[in-house]
């Protein structure tokens, strides 16, 4: 009966390939041959006359649409598809603000003007030869903590608390008022009335006389200035070209940036702000701390050493000594002894301690002091250098000091005096703006902290 009755269903076309397959589609679909349907003869015999009708039909068809077509009047089915009608479209993604792209070092405005650049030669003064001089006393000012600012008055200061926290130690809070901070680094305001106190975290002012937090930017900051009575500028820190420079007036709620961003790991300034130079690793700019303007800094000021008070790049090598003057350009030739790359800078960047070769054998041991105010460079006769202590150098080049494991060795350059602070050890010689003749010692970190006098 399998085959009479795929016969039947197939327009009795028994002997075609196909046959089979669609058969055996009926029977997958439980309609067909051999299926367990129990409806009336009468109605199967109704059913079977249209099946043969349109089984005529598919006669004219081609072989795959004969086949479509047979599946579903094999398989019967049950019902009209059901559509939605529109169909479904995919919905359109939402619109996502893209963030800016970050200020660029290399954007054409602002721009520092570049000057014509113009040259000096330095000559070569008197040796100082430094005498023996009367000893020295320490002041005690605190134990077991590191420094980051004296106030002009000599009467308060900024030391490490624990925990990441610093102290602004004043003589209405002799415990001190704590901020929390991480790598900290301060400045007083030239008449010792405010402090500024930066980090990588943030940057605050506080009001010395009060201990009052009189303003707060969060943020890593490379360094920050005094511009005004009540005025801030500073340079964020970022290894991407994101760090800006920022003009702050206390007692409003936001900063004012100027000019594009660029790198900044290191920051160095004039005192008011108005001259600095920016440094990230292979970067350099110098920045008009006025109107914000910036442009890169080209050799020869690549390499060398960077005054901290953001207004000269010097180089010492095999040719000699020179600077490069900011914002001038002002080429300075110190002079041509083998130097080295080893300077100290004072406060103002006016004058330096460089390191050279006296004889021909090119050993860099001997010292000469840099007066770029006065085009001079005189060779320091009797200074020596100590292990485990770097030199520093007051401002107006006033002192000249190195610590030491027995003490505080201190060069007065005005006097020509070797003048000492005994002490076991003494390896902290620290020196700070606004104080010509005043150091603060300290022991082996963390340090107990001396203020020495220098009469």
């Amino acid at each position: 009966t399998g085959r009479a009755g795929c016969a039947r269903r197939t327009g009795g076309r028994a002997a075609s390939a196909a046959a089979p397959r669609r058969c055996a589609a009926a029977r997958r679909c439980g309609s067909g041959p051999g299926s367990s349907a129990t409806a009336p003869r009468a109605r199967e015999g109704r059913a079977q006359e249209g099946r043969s009708v349109l089984a005529a039909l598919v006669r004219q068809l081609t072989r795959s649409a004969g086949l479509a077509l047979c599946f579903a009047v094999a398989c019967g089915e049950r019902g009209p598809r059901q559509y939605r009608y529109p169909p479904p479209q995919p919905l359109a993604p939402t619109p996502v603000a893209q963030p800016a792209p970050p200020p660029s070092a290399s954007a054409p405005l602002p721009e520092a003007p570049r000057p014509t650049p113009s040259s000096v030669t330095f000559s070569v003064g008197q040796p100082i030869q430094f005498r023996g001089g009367p000893a020295l006393k320490l002041a005690p000012i605190a134990k077991q903590t590191a420094i980051h600012a004296l106030s002009p008055d000599a009467k308060s200061w900024v030391i490490d608390g624990p925990d990441n926290t610093v102290k602004l130690v004043t003589p209405a809070f002799p415990q001190g008022v704590s901020h929390p901070v991480w790598v900290p680094s301060a400045l007083f305001s030239d008449d010792g009335s405010k402090v500024l106190i930066w980090s990588t975290s943030d940057l605050a002012v506080m009001d010395v006389q009060s201990g009052r937090l009189l303003g707060k930017r969060e943020g890593s900051i490379c360094a920050a200035r005094f511009s005004g009575d009540n005025e801030v500028v500073f340079h964020e820190s970022s290894k991407e070209p994101s760090a800006r420079f920022w003009r702050w007036t206390l007692g409003t709620p936001a900063a004012l940036p100027l000019g594009p961003g660029r790198e900044a790991d290191y920051c160095y300034a004039s005192r008011d702000g108005t001259s600095w130079l920016v440094e990230s690793y292979d970067k350099r700019w110098y920045l008009d701390g006025k109107s914000g303007g910036a442009r890169p800094i080209s050799p020869p000021a690549q390499g060398g050493a960077l005054s901290l008070a953001g207004n000269r790049a010097c180089v010492g090598d095999d040719n000699g000594f020179s600077c490069v003057r900011y914002p001038d350009e002002r080429t300075e030739r110190v002079w041509s002894k083998p130097s080295s790359d080893y300077v100290v800078f004072d406060s103002a960047g006016a004058h330096a301690m460089i390191v050279y070769a006296e004889g021909a054998d090119g050993v860099r041991q001997s010292y000469a002091l840099v007066d770029f105010g006065a085009l001079t460079v005189r060779p320091l006769r009797g200074v020596k250098a100590t292990s485990g202590s770097m030199f520093t150098l007051s401002p107006g080049a006033t002192l000249l000091t190195i610590g030491s494991g027995r003490g505080l060795f201190v060069y007065d350059v005005e006097r020509a005096q070797t003048r000492f602070a005994a002490h076991r050890p003494l390896y902290g010689n620290h020196v700070f703006p606004h104080h010509p003749r005043r150091v603060v010692a300290g022991t082996d970190e963390p340090m107990d902290l001396f203020l020495v006098e220098v009469p």
